[in-house]
């Protein structure tokens, strides 16, 4: 079988030995260019998860096998437009559940609240996973400190929620978190114009 990884190409047997010769190569590979494994292509079939189930299942009829790897400032790139087009989209949602905190939240108001929840956690996770990294950009403080802010606020907002106080939900997320959402939408805008 013929493997491509980035540039670089390789021959295995289609055998045990091959696919281990193969995997040995993949984080040789990995750890001498510093790069992450992303997902495989085999014969022009996309291979997410359960790589080596695939190719042991399919490993006498395999021609061809093209590794997907990303640098880490490629993957740092890719989360940043991720932000960004999340609080891009969730902002003028944000703001309309502010609205509806301020007035009478509905049944369908809190299982917004609870989707934004997530959305703040998975924001915190993605800052906090760039941040793992040891790239470093302009502005990353300002990050940091949204989701310091954040890490202040969730307590207060979920007490909020647990004793139903709408005012007290509304202006927490007005005043403290959707401030932390624009700042990130600006930051990553900037980040693409640079």
């Amino acid at each position: 079988m013929n493997v491509t990884i980035g540039v670089d190409s390789y021959t295995f047997e289609n055998n045990e030995e091959g696919l281990n010769e193969l995997f040995n190569t993949i984080n040789k590979v990995i750890i001498e260019k510093d790069v992450h494994f992303n997902y495989m292509i085999v014969d022009g079939q996309e291979i997410y998860e359960n790589h080596e189930d695939y190719l042991q299942e399919h490993l006498r009829l395999i021609k061809e096998i093209e590794i997907k790897v990303n640098s880490v400032q490629e993957i740092i790139n890719e989360l940043l437009v991720s932000l960004n087009e999340y609080t891009r989209r969730a902002i003028p949602e944000i703001r309309n559940l502010i609205d509806q905190f301020y007035q009478n939240p509905d049944e369908h108001s809190w299982n917004t609240l609870q989707q934004f929840l997530e959305g703040i956690d998975w924001i915190y996770q993605t800052i906090k996973s760039i941040d793992h990294t040891d790239k470093s950009f302009q502005e990353w403080d300002k990050y940091i400190h949204a989701i310091a802010v954040m890490e202040v606020e969730l307590p207060n907002l979920l007490e909020a929620m647990e004793n139903r106080d709408v005012i007290l939900i509304a202006d927490i997320i007005q005043y403290e978190v959707l401030p932390q959402f624009e700042m990130i939408y600006e930051e990553t805008e900037k980040a693409f114009q640079e």
